[in-house]
């Protein structure tokens, strides 16, 4: 996508609840054309998978002998069409298709669950949480905790693959 990445979209200034509150339904429905985009590059590339595999279904059908196929059944006619190099080519393509909008489709359920987060720091806001004395009570503080906690299991694999999509799409 253009300037923010999913890593940066994720992200809550615990300073700015109301700004982040307020720019939610921006950011959902950002990641939701994304996903619907990539949705329409499955649908295009299945499509693609069916056309290929209908014409060699056709092709073998009219020269069976070209494909090694000496007896014309269908089991035989479907095994010459998934050995096909253009059957396999359009497969991987529809393949890597559903897989990216698979990926893009838990970035958006990532996205719901920002905004649970959301209505839960304001709630622990408006409980007054962060004007108390014990820890964590500065938004410092919380979101060094947080960072803790969640070390190393960031997810790193899915905001990288993410990352790799939105600069395709770019």
């Amino acid at each position: 996508m253009e300037e923010n990445d999913f890593a940066e979209d994720l992200k809550i200034d615990l300073e700015s609840l109301e700004v982040e509150t307020a720019l939610q339904p921006e950011l959902y429905f950002k990641w939701a054309r994304i996903v619907r985009e990539a949705r329409e590059e499955w649908d295009t590339a299945k499509l693609n998978l069916d056309v290929v595999e209908s014409k060699l279904s056709q092709m073998i059908r009219e020269k069976p002998s070209a494909f090694g196929v000496t007896k014309i059944t269908e089991g035989s006619i479907k095994e010459a069409v998934k050995v096909h190099p253009n059957y396999e080519e359009a497969f991987k393509k529809c393949s890597k298709a559903r897989g990216e909008h698979d990926l893009l489709l838990d970035a958006k359920e990532s996205l719901r669950q920002r905004s649970k987060k959301l209505s839960d720091l304001v709630e622990l806001h408006l409980g007054e949480y962060f004007a108390g004395s014990s820890s964590p009570h500065t938004p410092e503080e919380y979101r060094e905790k947080v960072k803790e906690k969640r070390g190393a299991q960031t997810n790193e694999k899915m905001v990288k693959r993410t990352r790799k999509i939105i600069r395709r799409k770019s």
